[in-house]
């Protein structure tokens, strides 16, 4: 199978970005946006309140019950936020990475060389996209089932709701909880519209900014004395990369913060939930964790990536045969290796890099979180 268009790669992004109400390329927000955006804020405010009115000893099991859900919502917010902040950049860096992209389509040896890392992302977003459109409308629907075999195995109505809010009026008759009910699966379709289109752009940028690291390494690498004279154009387009890979840190540094300190509250509620809530909760605590896991290990990988990729083009530069160069060139590939000697990163603000070890640190951290409430909770 080809390489994918960057389109086909990119279609779902602009698409969402659209929905979201912040198309790309257009300075201007759509009323949508802010329709959005204070429907799930207000979600989140109901579901707060709900948290501090139930706030004490004897609820404090149920109350990290709710946590994880309220984070989620927390977060989806914070990070479409910040993102919104950075449209224009993020439109700017996806432009010139589209204009790198299609430069190197020309070339079959470079095509086959990332054709695979391409066909993987491509399917990793569309099934990313699928599988949280899933899960929410299993969640958010599920109410339904549970009224409907509540009613059929009892003959009462219970007007439940997916999420714990507290509201300033009742909900026991239909046109409330239709209404409470439609503002809330709207919210988690929202909220999942959100988190789920900056982590797929995230996965999509990195990977197009390695993919380029290591086709730049590549190139490198096949230098000798015939093929010199394009060291300056090497080193101009590795300026041209660097420059992309920091802004693509300033885009994402905000959302990667929030990914690391909310992360580790939800793991450290979820994981307290494992162990001393009740076993027919098991099943939904695991799969919620893991998809927690699974999300903040994926972000770890993509940085991960980025840093070895970086890394990798002054190892070629060290392997090419310099040695048969001019004293020139040899200057060049010298002033290569030290500016590839430090790696590109992405970071959460600059606390933290986003990597394998910040992974790591995230469930150490979330680890330590759980022994002082299991302690508070069991003394």
């Amino acid at each position: 199978m080809d390489i994918p268009a960057f389109n086909d790669i990119f279609e779902q992004i602009k698409i969402n970005f659209w929905l979201i109400g912040i198309p790309l390329g257009n300075s201007k927000m759509t009323i949508r946006y802010f329709v959005f955006l204070f429907c799930l804020s207000l979600m989140v405010s109901e579901e707060i309140a709900f948290f501090l009115s139930r706030f004490s000893v004897e609820n404090f099991l149920e109350l990290t019950q709710l946590a994880p859900c309220t984070f989620i919502g927390l977060l989806s917010i914070l990070k479409i936020i910040f993102i919104t902040i950075q449209r224009q950049k993020i439109y700017d860096l996806s432009q010139s990475l589209k204009h790198l992209y299609e430069d190197f389509l020309g070339d079959p040896i470079k095509r086959n060389f990332v054709s695979k890392d391409f066909l993987f992302l491509k399917y990793l977003v569309k099934c990313f996209f699928i599988l949280n459109a899933i899960l929410i409308s299993v969640y958010n629907f599920s109410t339904l089932i549970f009224l409907a075999y509540h009613y059929y195995t009892k003959n009462e109505i219970l007007f439940t709701l997916p999420y714990a809010v507290l509201l300033p009026f009742s909900t026991i008759s239909w046109s409330t909880w239709s209404i409470v009910y439609l503002h809330s699966i709207i919210s988690g379709f929202v909220c999942v519209l959100y988190f789920a289109t900056v982590d797929a752009l995230y996965y999509i940028l990195t990977s197009h900014i390695c993919s380029q690291f290591a086709l730049l390494s590549e190139e490198i690498q096949s230098l000798d004395e015939n093929t010199a004279y394009s060291l300056t154009e090497i080193i101009k387009k590795h300026q041209h990369i660097l420059k992309l890979s920091q802004d693509l840190e300033i885009i994402f540094r905000a959302p990667n913060l929030f990914n690391v300190l909310i992360g580790s509250l939800e793991i450290c509620a979820l994981g307290f939930n494992l162990t001393m809530g009740d076993w027919s909760q098991i099943p939904g605590v695991i799969l919620f964790l893991l998809s927690v896991l699974i999300q903040i290990l994926m972000i770890s990988v993509f940085g991960e990536n980025l840093i070895r990729e970086s890394m990798r083009v002054g190892q070629a530069a060290f392997f090419c045969k310099w040695y048969t160069m001019d004293r020139a060139s040899k200057k060049n590939i010298l002033i290569l290796m030290l500016r590839a000697n430090k790696p590109q990163i992405l970071t959460a603000y600059q606390f933290s890099v986003i990597s394998y070890e910040s992974f790591t640190k995230i469930i150490s951290i979330s680890w330590s979180y759980f022994t002082i409430l299991k302690t508070l909770y069991t003394n």
